[in-house]
């Protein structure tokens, strides 16, 4: 150090100056933090992820409740939370470990001295060298005073937060421009779901939405677009533990300076629980009455508030009131219907009703009609307090004809007993005081026992009856002997030969003329129609189930068919550019071939498991029609020619003409070729098949016989069963394990049978049996008479006489490429691609091309909405479209061809059969 280097006294004089001044500034800057701190409630934190250590500062803890130098751990800080909010916390918690970013979240917590306290934490998760979530520093701020309900000049939009958010309303808003939905924190609590920052795809929010709910609320969409005005609708979300939530929704649109679209903006309140109440009452009710009208029991109501009264229906019937007659009061009722000598009776009930929510009162009366005629009522009042004061609910029930029934039974026994032998209704009778109980000889039968000279005790019936149905039984029993009510009970018995029987049984108590209580009844077997509704409830769950598998397998078909199509599509690409000729284009040719080899073998498995599953639910439509076998197997032959090529053999055949069989003629194709393509895989060099077809009164015997390898027993076995390759899986031989499992599915569909026979060594014999076909006097059907022409018409010329117009609407940039590719291959055409639906119309309209390629499955309109709105506008309406898709289940094709597509090409794209459709329309591509 020179000298001119050393301080001098004035400069260490300066310097310790300006420490000191830093010193004081910090000092201050420390007690107007700690000031804001306390006054504002707030408080920094800071957390170490993969450490986990936590550091708060002193008004961090004033806001959790914790003393000035406390360390708590995260356990402790959770579990000051209340439990309504302690999930929220834990999955924000969760999720800003895992993700960078900010965060921010409302939510309360309980000090030690019972202190509810509104906290607002807000945090950023920094990320450490690696990228990953690292650090947290955040702030925690005490909302308690700030947030509750203010009156005159409050802080209003704070209080709609608090209401929002403490009233679980979700608020959420569609970017039209992103296409991506972000919800509130109180959507992502309702639905169960771990808070997103970057939201959600349009794709994700659908997969939420209950499938029959999906396309209302597509329709909503567009109808806010198309208005100014909110719109309102209910929809079922996806909970994240599986269930559906329903959820009313109304929506806006928000729009930029120049009126065009920008946003959805909407709220949601979770309404699950109100539709159940709802649900349930309604069921509630809508029982009730059905059980009042089938029983004749009328029912009254009394609003003491309003003095209203209504009657129903049954209540007239029984007075013989006209249903248009106005309901009496309670006094003219009793001066004018009460009979004379019970009106003391019942005004005396009358003026003691019980007490509200308290046990009803039975009174049994007679009333007169107008014509005279006297009947018997049992009447049950019951009093419950409502929001709007007291309701009075009374049931009326006419006992006349129970009572006649009850002398005509005592008097006429024999008659009775000779009445109910014949139907098999069992009676019996006990006398309640004494317990002792009379059956007839019906009883014991309905009970598998040979009729005894004494009846069995109550506790011996109740051990003849089943397990699961022996305490119900008693409750209901006991319940109705209290109440002096009638009984109707269904339940399991068990007979001596182990046999579950179903009886039904019915009984009322009658007393008298001594007045003692006797319940006399019936009970008769209802096992038959039993069995019936639980064969009948197992269809229908087996149905519903059916209904799901063909839901899952149609999503899952297009999942995996939308990549198949990219790798199978580059794959062909690639090797009709791969022109090199030295060894390592031909080694890249190989891998390419072996690419593609295993692509379509992913697509056959893929398209056979679709099949076999259609087959065997039920829901793949096979037509019936007589079929020419000699004509079949001419369509079937020249298929096989590539496979044939292949393999050293002959094939022979001796099909006469004009045997016909009935059954689908493209399911019979998919059968031939099944057995005639394992014929030729698994046969030997020099072999032969050979196919034969012959007539065997009404039926009809197609055998494909091979000396290939042969099967043993056990491989016979096993051999329709599917993804079981008997051992092949081992060999080069390629193939799924599902062709024969298919064959035999689609031969007993179309009431057929199918068998084999085989040797080791020397060969197999495959036979189908099939109904004969009667042959109307035009000729059998063949394969042209069964399929619906819908191939294309040829596109007609190009206005300017050089290029055509193709618009392809496909919102996947990958399939748009390979399309675009492969159109690039032909001079003559000039391809258009249209993102999504609405994009797509109008470039229809303003290009006005030759042919419109047409993906079904679009991010905002579907293809049937797109083709919907071409065929309407008439200067669209004529250009063909040919659906463009990866869903390639019978009914979306089916559905495609019926709403107009001219054709409908299943995705991944054979590139031959897409260049030759692209000729048939346009002819060939000029050189």
């Amino acid at each position: 150090m020179s000298p001119e280097d050393v301080p001098s006294r004035d400069d260490i004089t300066r310097l310790r100056q300006e420490l000191a001044d830093a010193q004081a500034e910090a000092t201050l800057l420390r007690q107007r933090l700690a000031a804001a701190q306390t006054v504002g409630r707030l408080g920094t934190w800071e957390s170490d992820i993969p450490g986990s250590t936590l550091f708060w500062d002193e008004g961090a803890l004033r806001c959790w409740g914790f003393e000035p130098g406390s360390k708590p751990a995260a356990a402790e800080l959770l579990a000051r939370v209340i439990e309504a909010d302690r999930d929220t916390v834990q999955r924000y918690s969760q999720a800003s470990r895992q993700r960078c970013g900010p965060y921010a979240i409302r939510f309360r917590v309980v000090t030690p001295s019972a202190e509810e306290r509104l906290l607002h934490l807000q945090w950023q998760t920094e990320p450490g060298p690696d990228g990953h979530p690292a650090r947290m520093v955040g702030v925690v701020l005490d909302e308690t005073n700030t947030l509750k309900p203010m009156v005159g000049a409050g802080d209003l939009s704070s209080q709609l937060a608090l209401a929002v958010e403490l009233g679980n309303i979700l608020v959420w808003r569609h970017d039209l421009a992103e296409g991506r939905i972000y919800w509130s924190p109180s959507g992502w609590r309702t639905l169960g779901r771990v808070p997103r920052t970057e939201g959600l795809s349009l794709d994700e929010v659908r997969d939420l939405i209950h499938p029959d709910d999906l396309p209302r609320v597509a329709a909503s969409a567009q109808q806010a677009l198309d208005s100014d005005r909110p719109i309102d609708l209910e929809a079922r979300y996806r909970h994240a533990d599986g269930h559906w939530r329903t959820q009313l929704l109304r929506r806006s649109v928000l729009r930029n300076e120049q009126g065009q679209p920008v946003a959805f903006l909407g709220v949601a309140l979770d309404i699950t629980e109100r539709r159940a109440q709802q649900r349930r009452a309604q069921a509630m009710a809508e029982r009730f009455e059905a059980v009042t009208r089938a029983a004749g029991v009328g029912h009254w109501v009394k609003h003491v508030a309003q003095n209203r009264l209504e009657w129903s229906p049954e209540c007239r019937a029984m007075h013989g009131m006209g249903a248009h007659e106005p309901v009496p009061s309670a006094r003219q009722w009793l001066e004018q219907w009460v009979h004379p000598d019970d009106r003391a009776r019942v005004l005396d009930a009358m003026m003691r009703p019980p007490a509200p929510g308290k046990a009803g009162l039975d009174t049994a009366l007679r009333i007169v009609r107008r014509d005279g005629e006297v009947r018997q009522l049992s009447s049950h009042t019951r009093v419950e307090d409502e929001g709007d004061g007291q309701v009075i609910f009374g049931v009326l029930i006419d006992v006349t004809e129970r009572l006649r029934s009850e002398i005509a039974l005592r008097g006429a026994q024999e008659r009775i007993t000779l009445a109910l032998q014949g139907p098999g209704i069992g009676t019996w009778e006990m006398d309640l005081d004494s317990r002792h109980t009379v059956w007839d000889e019906q009883m014991w039968r309905l009970l598998g026992r040979e009729p005894q000279a004494a009846s069995p005790s109550v506790d011996e019936l109740w051990q003849w009856t089943h397990l699961d149905d022996r305490e119900p039984s008693r409750e209901l029993y006991r319940r109705a002997e209290a109440a002096s009510e009638a009984l109707d009970n269904e339940f399991r018995i068990l007979t001596p030969d182990g046999q579950v029987r179903w009886l039904a049984s019915r009984s009322s108590e009658v007393r008298d003329a001594d007045g003692r209580r006797r319940r006399i009844g019936a009970i008769w077997d209802v096992t038959a129609p039993r069995t019936a509704e639980a064969a009948r409830r197992e269809s229908e769950l087996a149905r519903r189930e059916s209904q799901a598998k063909s839901q899952f397998l149609a999503r899952m078909s297009h999942e995996l068919r939308t990549p198949l199509n990219a790798v199978l599509g580059f794959t062909q690409l690639m090797l009709a550019d791969e022109a090199g000729t030295d060894d390592a284009a031909a080694s890249r040719r190989r891998r390419l071939h072996h690419a593609q080899a295993a692509g379509r073998h992913l697509l056959e498995l893929i398209n056979d498991v679709l099949t076999l599953s259609g087959v065997d639910g039920g829901e793949l439509p096979l037509v019936a029609r007589p079929v020419a076998l000699s004509e079949l197997l001419a369509q079937v032959l020249p298929m096989l020619q590539p496979l044939e090529a292949g393999h050293d053999l002959v094939l022979t055949h001796a099909v006469p003409e004009g045997l016909h069989v009935s059954g689908d003629a493209t399911r019979l194709r998919q059968v031939l070729l099944n057995l005639l393509g394992n014929a030729i895989k698994y046969n030997r060099p020099g072999g032969r098949v050979h196919v034969e077809a012959r007539a065997d009164g009404e039926r009809v015997r197609l055998s494909v016989s091979d000396s290939g390898r042969g099967m043993d027993a056990l491989q016979l076995r096993h051999l329709f069963e599917p993804f079981n390759r008997l051992g092949a899986e081992r060999s080069d031989v390629e193939g799924t394990g599902i062709g024969l499992a298919i064959v035999k599915a689609l031969v007993e569909r179309m009431q057929g049978r199918v068998g084999a026979e085989s040797t080791p060594g020397i060969g197999s014999v495959f036979t189908v049996d099939l109904p004969r076909a009667v042959v109307p006097a035009a000729g059998a059907l063949t394969q042209a008479d069964t399929d619906t022409d819908t191939a294309p018409q040829a596109a007609p010329g190009p206005r300017d006489g050089s290029h055509r117009t193709l618009l392809y609407v496909e919102d996947n940039p990958v399939n748009a490429l390979i399309i675009a590719e492969l159109v690039a291959r032909r001079r003559d055409l000039v391809l258009h691609i249209a993102p999504d639906g609405l994009s797509g119309v109008m470039q229809a309209r303003a290009l006005r091309p030759e042919l419109v390629l047409l993906d079904m499955q679009l991010p905002d309109i579907d293809g049937f909405e797109v083709l919907k709105r071409l065929r309407e506008d008439a200067a669209t309406a004529a250009i063909p479209v040919i659906a463009l898709s990866a869903n390639a289940m019978p009914e979306d094709i089916d559905r495609a061809l019926a709403a107009g597509c001219a054709d409908y090409w299943t995705k991944p794209l054979d590139f031959r059969a897409f260049m030759a459709g692209l000729d048939s329309l346009f002819g060939k591509s000029p050189r």
